[in-house]
């Protein structure tokens, strides 16, 4: 199995968007929506912000993922 394809750069940026978007959403669901934040809601939307920052770093990847960042 070869490496998993990673463009740090890109990666970076992504997450920086991606935790912006997730504490504008809890913000707005917890202030409008009346939720109250649990102990599971930080680690899952920790693990589930990194994820997702990964796979939208992927569809974002020049050339695409099967081909890497150098091909």
């Amino acid at each position: 199995m070869g490496k998993l394809p990673f463009v740090a750069g890109l990666f970076w940026k992504t997450l920086a968007v991606v935790v912006v978007l997730v504490v504008l959403t809890w913000f707005l669901i917890v202030r409008f929506g009346g939720y109250a934040m649990t102990a599971a809601d930080y680690g899952g939307t920790t693990i589930s912000t990194v994820l997702f920052s990964y796979l939208f770093h992927l569809w974002l990847m020049p050339g695409g993922p099967e081909h890497g960042p150098h091909e």
